[in-house]
């Protein structure tokens, strides 16, 4: 709390971070292949030609992320966010005016560069310079918004796709990302604390700890991590969580309805979605409580059970129990590599390392 017993202005920052990663987030991840079926058919087109698309979007983040991290971390922060929301909205909305696949990845492309530093990024530099103490938690709940997104925006995207088609479609997600986004970028979003007159919260706590122990945390820098075994190591154990994560969530929803039809799969994973927003704030709660190693071990284990349970998923009741497990443990995609990397390199360092 601040001195004059207001909601201290970081939880705002999270607040906002929901309404971004509930609307804009879900339009590269959940809700992307909703229009894959009603867009090849229309246009005539395979799935693997739609899907590419979505490839070269996400593979944007692949190569700018480094670049555009350390541009936010040390530039106007807001002022790329709001320039990067108005740009996203914007060309997404052309979406709905393609007649050939070129104009899909043109407008991925173009999407690519916007969603890096419209989105997670900077949300995720903005909590980390707010939040000394529960950092995890406020973590948490910012990404969860993805889940609430999915949740909300699938049943309505479908009403749309079946009452206005794609195109139409493709213009009302469009606006309503601008509408809730950009007013959030502009009124609620400031980069540090020091923009309102105010310490991280928690930053006492730490500094006061710290004196009474006689010791400092310790960072390296990214050039000295580059020389250590342990940074490739957690390099390539971030690629491969990411390529786990995203390979479940676009394969368990085919094989669910392939073992159980499309009423029983679509039911499963709105439980995994909705656990999944509860399974982000509990791994932040348990990062916060009790560290960053007991929280990669709950999520470490939710996650690979879920995976096994998959190998006996014809049977309904273990695959709701894979809904919950995975639900729980799938934060590890989006939550873990942010508080993974404030752990090692702290506050000052972080918006240099994190886009690697």
């Amino acid at each position: 709390m601040e001195r004059n017993n207001r909601m201290f202005y970081g939880w705002w920052i999270v607040i906002g971070s929901v309404l971004i990663t509930a609307t804009m987030v879900p339009s590269v991840m959940a809700m992307a292949n909703k229009f894959l079926i009603p867009v090849t058919t229309d246009m005539g087109i395979s799935r693997s030609a739609f899907s590419l698309s979505n490839a070269i979007l996400q593979a944007m983040g692949i190569f700018l992320s480094p670049y555009v991290t350390k541009k936010l971390a040390t530039g106007n922060l807001k002022i790329i966010q709001m320039i990067s929301i108005i740009v996203y909205c914007v060309v997404y909305a052309t979406y709905g005016l393609a007649q050939s696949p070129i104009h899909l990845y043109i407008t991925s492309f173009i999407l690519g560069i916007a969603f890096l530093s419209g989105t997670i990024i900077p949300i995720s530099i903005m909590i980390t310079n707010w939040f000394e103490k529960n950092r995890g938690l406020a973590m948490s709940i910012g990404l969860a918004g993805v889940g609430i997104g999915g949740f909300i925006l699938s049943p309505l995207i479908t009403i749309w796709l079946e009452n206005y088609g794609w195109r139409k479609t493709y213009f009302i997600y469009a606006f309503i990302m601008l509408l809730v986004s950009l007013p959030v970028s502009i009124f609620i979003f400031k980069k540090s604390p020091e923009d309102k007159g105010v310490k991280p919260l928690g930053a006492e706590e730490k500094y006061q700890k710290e004196n009474k122990s006689g010791s400092f945390d310790l960072t390296i820098s990214t050039r000295e991590a580059f020389m250590k075994p342990f940074f490739i190591v957690l390099l390539l154990g971030l690629i491969f969580n990411g390529l786990i994560n995203t390979g479940a969530l676009g394969q368990f929803p085919p094989a669910l309805e392939e073992l159980h039809g499309p009423i029983v799969a679509a039911t499963i994973i709105s439980l995994y979605s909705i656990v999944g927003i509860f399974g982000k704030i509990i791994l932040g709660w348990i990062n916060d409580k009790f560290g960053i190693d007991k929280s990669i071990l709950f999520g470490g284990i939710t996650f690979a059970l879920s995976f096994f349970m998959m190998l006996f998923a014809s049977n309904r009741i273990i695959a709701y129990l894979m809904a919950i497990s995975f639900g729980l443990g799938n934060a590890m995609g989006s939550v873990m590599p942010p508080l993974l990397t404030s752990a090692i390199f702290g506050p000052k360092r972080y918006g240099e390392v994190y886009g690697l």
